[in-house]
């Protein structure tokens, strides 16, 4: 992040940290920096039960190593070379007393990604003990398999193996070693029964994390699209949605897959900033510090080259290149399917021509894609190439593209035939989820998507509102519990309680679409939709008065309120009046508590006292709104509201449908 910022305060900070950690190897005397005892390495060598000391030790040397080549601490490398002294002695010793397979068996526990640093020390030192010790890393008995390319490495641990690789990776471009070069193909589990594994502890964080380090340097090897298109789906769904919403040091462990999960009800629940020091916390604020690191890859040549593999708004200020180049990016919405990117320049003034390489991703489509250099149309690449444009770049240069973002469903990997109705939904790289508590039953009935999924528009925003109450000290919400209408407390954002206390106000008269205040909705005759039952409305009961939710086919009339200033006389409150009849209004309990029924009741001489106050409601904005990428989904039994993986909090969502035709 410093790198990115050169914020001073993290400078004080990790500065610090170093500081600290160096007081403290200095004490212990022997090198050794660890914040459990070395009696834990005895443990692991004689084979005795201990979790992961070695994973721990990657990551204080990871950092330690990472201080020096970004931040030139050279106080952090000398503690890191004392570090890996300490260690090559104590691999020495368990060989000289052991063997080396006894050494190998250690690394059956998680060693994190040893390999990989004490390579990337050796680049820094050139040092044949830290190469050594590198190799000593390398789990013969895995990448064996990855050089033989074995078909099935299934059942292998995806956070131990995973880093392995990934040193493997540093070997090939340290030493030449072609056989650490190819077999990177992975999986992790069963690939042909995937179906399986969907449950509530589906994707590590530590794994995606991992497998972005794969895929970036297989892509610096390539330049092949695919990784570049698999960097950037694993970062927008499986990193970017790991954290809740935008408080910071609030993350999952795992993410969750299963129909009906929850992010919150994923092992171990959301962490906490102060007392959550799990892998995937580490791992998770690294994965946020470094979202820039793969935008852009840079290219030697006869004309110095920069490939644009991500499309975030950022700013590269390329120096081999003597230009600024700078990215913008429009907000990604679902009633205007296009991926818009607009490239400007700032010249150094040296005439140097270079040139610049777009990723057109395979997820989009020809049909009414576009490129434009000063408003003049390039010619576009099928997706899956590069669009290169090689010139000398001045200040006046502005370059565009536009890619459609389509809709499209894929099947889960699984050879079972009872699986392969199971799909999931993505919108150009995002993966949609619906909000569901389990049902996932879709009727996949029309040859075309657009015919059963469609965007939610921009105005449905502002016709969302939340009813609320007061009794006592108890503030209490409108709500929509499982088809019924009723009186519950008011919920945390981002929960399922706050999902439906939701509703959108429909004009019945359909004379206006978007509203600047919610004052305008007074006096209209509306219908009240659950934000979460999108073609669901909210009616009186057959055969009482109390109020439920069902189909719009079926509501017809009685599902139209009169919306009037309330009854008890208040500045800021309303009622809800049914439009068949007249006189009665939706009312709550005169002494309101939780999971009391609303019903629809008429006034009249003995009307209960307080009947105008339980008939009146202070209108708020909804406590939910819809993501700028939503859609309504047709299914089976009813409709699915979508919306992007990565925006869901605590709801309860499905990612993977049924689809039966």
């Amino acid at each position: 992040m410093w790198a990115s910022t050169h914020n001073e305060s993290l400078k004080e900070k990790m500065s610090a940290v170093v500081s600290a950690l160096s007081a403290c190897q200095k004490e212990i005397g022997s090198g050794y920096l660890s914040a459990f005892p070395t009696e834990q390495f005895d443990r692991l060598e004689a084979l005795i039960p201990v979790w992961a000391p070695y994973y721990t030790i990657h990551k204080i040397l990871a950092g330690l190593l990472d201080q020096y080549t970004y931040a030139d601490n050279a106080e952090a490398l000398r503690m890191t070379t004392w570090m890996v002294e300490y260690f090559y002695n104590r691999v020495q010793n368990v060989i000289k007393k052991y063997s080396i397979e006894r050494h190998w068996q250690t690394l059956n526990e998680e060693a994190g990604g040893m390999n990989d640093v004490l390579y990337k020390l050796f680049c820094i030192t050139q040092d044949p003990k830290h190469l050594m010790l590198a190799h000593l890393f390398d789990k013969p008995c895995f990448l064996g398999l990855l050089a033989l390319q074995a078909d099935d490495i299934s059942g292998f641990h995806s956070n131990t193996h995973i880093p392995i690789v990934i040193g493997s990776q540093m070997r090939y471009e340290v030493t030449g070693d072609q056989l650490h070069k190819e077999g990177h193909q992975l999986e992790s589990s069963d690939p042909k029964r995937l179906a399986s594994n969907l449950d509530s502890n589906t994707e590590e964080s530590c794994t995606t994390y991992n497998m972005l380090k794969v895929s970036r340097h297989l892509f610096r090897w390539t330049k092949e699209i695919a990784y570049a298109d698999y960097y950037e789906r694993s970062l927008t769904n499986g990193v970017l949605g790991i954290q809740r919403g935008t408080e910071p040091g609030v993350m999952i462990y795992l993410l969750p897959l299963a129909p009906g999960s929850s992010k919150e009800r994923s092992y171990h629940h959301w962490g906490t900033p102060s007392d959550s020091f799990w892998c995937c916390y580490g791992t998770g604020i690294e994965s946020f510090s470094k979202l820039g690191d793969s935008i852009y890859f840079e290219e030697e040549g006869k004309y110095p080259g920069v490939y644009i593999i991500q499309y975030i708004s950022s700013r590269l200020d390329w120096k081999s290149g003597q230009i600024v180049v700078n990215q913008k990016v429009d907000p990604v919405v679902s009633w205007d399917p296009y991926l818009r990117v607009t490239l400007t320049f700032s010249s150094k003034g040296s005439g140097l021509t270079t040139s610049l390489n777009l990723r057109i991703p395979t997820w989009t489509s020809s049909n009414g894609a576009k490129a434009t250099l000063n408003g003049q149309d390039l010619p576009l690449p099928s997706p899956g190439n590069f669009l290169s444009v090689t010139k000398t770049w001045s200040s006046d240069d502005k370059l565009t593209i536009q890619l459609p973002l389509t809709l499209r469903t894929e099947a889960i990997q699984d050879d079972r035939p009872e699986y392969a109705s199971i799909q999931a939904i993505l919108y150009g790289p995002y993966v949609l989820a619906g909000h569901s508590i389990g049902d996932w039953d879709i009727t996949e009935s029309a040859t075309s998507l657009s015919d059963w999924i469609t965007p939610i528009p921009a105005s449905y925003n502002s016709q969302l509102i939340t009813f609320t109450q007061e009794y006592g000290n108890t503030k209490f919400v409108l709500t929509n519990s499982n088809q019924s209408i009723t009186m519950e407390k008011f919920p945390k954002s981002g929960t399922d309680a706050a999902l439906h206390a939701t509703f959108r106000l429909i004009l019945n008269d359909s004379s206006g679409s978007e509203f600047s205040s919610l004052n305008d909705f007074i006096g209209k005759s509306v219908m009240l939709e659950p934000f979460d039952s999108p073609g669901m409305l909210v009616i009186q009961h057959e055969t009482d008065d109390e109020l439920v939710v069902t189909d719009s086919f079926i509501a017809q009339g009685s599902s139209v309120f009169h919306l009037v200033a309330g009854l008890d006389g208040g500045d800021r409150t309303v009622s809800l009046e049914s439009e068949t009849y007249k006189g009665c209004f939706v009312y709550t309990a005169v002494n309101l508590q939780s999971s009391e029924s609303t019903k629809l009741g008429c006034i009249s001489e003995s009307t209960e006292a307080g009947f105008n106050n339980a008939a009146s409601f202070v209108i708020e904005k909804g406590l939910s709104e819809y993501h700028p990428i939503s859609f309504v989904a047709k299914g089976a039994n009813r409709n699915f509201l979508l919306a992007p993986l990565l925006s869901l909090r605590d709801e309860s969502y499905t990612v993977y449908f049924d689809f039966q035709s």
